[in-house]
């Protein structure tokens, strides 16, 4: 449980960069576009970071450029075989 000072339970502190990669990391899943500038940040802020906030925002991160690459994959795949298909009507 957070207390008022900005510590957790066990009296560690999360440190700035931690907090920053798992907000970076957050934001990554939430924004399509931007994904890949805040899932890269995520990624490099969560590095040094073993446990806690900073892992978390590097998974989160590493997620992000994981559904970026699927929708671009996606997007080059529609753009070769499902941009050239005609519509039929019926």
């Amino acid at each position: 449980m957070e207390e008022a000072s900005g510590q957790n339970a066990s009296g560690d502190q999360a440190s700035g960069k931690a907090i920053a990669s798992f907000v970076l990391g957050l934001l990554a899943l939430m924004t399509f576009y931007a994904c890949p500038l805040f899932a890269v940040l995520a990624i490099v802020f969560g590095m040094g970071e073993k446990e806690g906030l900073g892992r978390a925002g590097m998974i989160l991160g590493w997620i992000g450029v994981a559904v970026y690459a699927l929708g671009a994959l996606i997007g080059i795949l529609y753009l070769l075989v499902g941009g050239t298909m005609v519509a039929v009507d019926f």
